[in-house]
């Protein structure tokens, strides 16, 4: 293997590392008033998930609450006092888009999901910070087809999770 080639084949592998991180790499948040709590491990946690969105299932929002409550509970802090908390996600875009098209027109067929999520401590529902998170897709080629909603969901739910857990 001469030079050049060799060279190819190391700008093909890097650019295949580089696609294959970005549907699953966790969004981060924007705040719009600071956390005043972090999820400790012992805390107890629970997730409710609607939508303003009606492209988004009842079972889709059953699965991305227990996929962001797994998540917050794997992240979750040593230590601390324990305590009960509930995270309110509010879905204000959920696209579902297309494979094919984003294989046809890169930048086409984008898949969204993109809420506002707000932390309370229970049982007294006292506010403890709201951040967004916003989660897309719009890669085409081979492997657009590859990437699907649960992927997108999960980097979602890890987005939230890392938030909620101050794991950077």
């Amino acid at each position: 293997m001469n030079l050049p080639q060799a060279l190819r084949a190391l700008s093909v592998i890097a650019a295949a590392f580089t696609l294959s991180n970005c549907a699953t790499s966790a969004p981060h948040a924007t705040f719009v008033t600071p956390l005043t709590a972090v999820v400790c491990q012992g805390d107890r946690v629970s997730t409710q998930v609607s939508t303003t969105d009606a492209r988004m299932s009842e079972g889709e929002r059953m699965m991305l609450a227990d996929r962001i409550t797994q998540n917050v509970q794997a992240l979750a802090q040593p230590g601390g006092a324990r305590h009960s908390y509930e995270l309110v996600v509010n879905i204000t875009r959920y696209t579902k888009g297309s494979g094919v098209v984003r294989t046809a027109m890169p930048g086409m067929g984008q898949m969204h999901v993109d809420g506002v999520v707000t932390i309370y401590q229970m049982p007294k529902h006292v506010p403890m910070g709201e951040f967004i998170v916003r989660k897309s897709f719009a890669i085409g080629g081979i492997y657009g087809l590859t990437v699907n909603m649960d992927k997108i969901n999960a980097a979602f739910a890890e987005g939230v999770a890392k938030t909620v857990c101050q794991v950077r």
